[in-house]
């Protein structure tokens, strides 16, 4: 009886330790290869970039299947393409749609006047 009433206490403390325990969700790291749910072009005005943070503001069109027209900062998938554009410049891009509200920009490129 006695170890049966030792079972019973470990169980419970176990069970109690497991549901207080705090919840951590794993962060993807820097070399987590990232999968790609769907993707379209698009064509925008570039009102921001950052290379420090290496985004770029565009306000685009409607990217079928991707995204409704909107004006919003998205990284891009290479950096040194923000070398490229300047505030005010027209470009074509390609929007990648990573899941859970992330996105990518791709492909980004000025217009030519």
């Amino acid at each position: 009886m006695t170890t049966w009433k030792s079972l019973c206490c470990l169980f419970f403390a176990s069970t109690l330790l497991l549901a207080c325990s705090k919840n951590e969700t794993a962060q993807p790291s820097a070399d987590t290869a990232l999968v790609v749910m769907k993707q379209g072009d698009g064509k925008g005005l570039v009102r921001a970039v950052d290379t420090t943070g290496k985004t770029v503001t565009i306000e685009h069109n409607t990217v079928p299947g991707v995204m409704d027209a909107m004006t919003m900062q998205y990284p891009v998938a290479d950096p040194a393409s923000l070398r490229t554009i300047a505030v005010g410049d027209s470009v074509h891009f390609t929007l990648q749609d990573l899941g859970q509200g992330n996105y990518r920009v791709t492909n980004i490129t000025a217009i030519k006047k």
